[in-house]
């Protein structure tokens, strides 16, 4: 059998995630969405959302769907106190990881999730500069080597 896009990305990310990092465990919650994962690492844990886009060069684009929405209201319904990110896999570029916080300060939440976009840009030896529906910018760049750092972080501020 071959190795789709899906796994191949995934397993991309997963293996960043896993250098450097000498205790951690991964669960996969296909019973929520596809692409959702919980990460345990120390006394911290975290959830992931992956999207991925298939075009090889900058700017990227990820749409969400309502399968997502509803994936990221039972995650919530289920686990309340763990932070989500949404990871927004730029083809073989790299990782732009958000916080569950950051993502809806550039989307519309009175829209809710699903039919909204976001877009992520990077220049040459660059951060991702992201911008949800409407072009509402990120607040800050995201520093492309974030990954997968800020999941693992013990910091609130995201």
């Amino acid at each position: 059998m071959s190795i789709n896009d899906l796994e191949f990305l995934h397993g991309a990310a997963f293996l960043r995630l896993l250098k450097g990092t000498s205790d951690i465990s991964i669960s996969y919650l296909s019973y929520i969405h596809s692409s959702l994962y919980t990460i345990k690492s120390l006394n911290q844990e975290s959830a992931i959302l992956f999207k991925i886009s298939k075009k090889p060069t900058s700017s990227w684009s990820f749409s969400f769907s309502s399968q997502e929405e509803n994936a990221l209201t039972a995650f919530r319904e289920n686990y309340p106190d763990v932070k989500l990110f949404i990871a927004l896999i730029c083809h073989r570029d790299g990782v732009c990881c958000l916080s569950e916080k950051q993502l809806w300060t550039i989307i519309d939440p009175s829209e809710g999730l699903a039919k909204q976009r976001v877009s992520v840009k990077r220049e040459v030896r660059g951060s991702y500069y992201v911008k949800g529906t409407g072009r509402v910018p990120l607040e800050q760049t995201v520093p492309q080597n974030n990954w997968p750092d800020v999941i693992l972080s013990t910091s609130n501020n995201l």
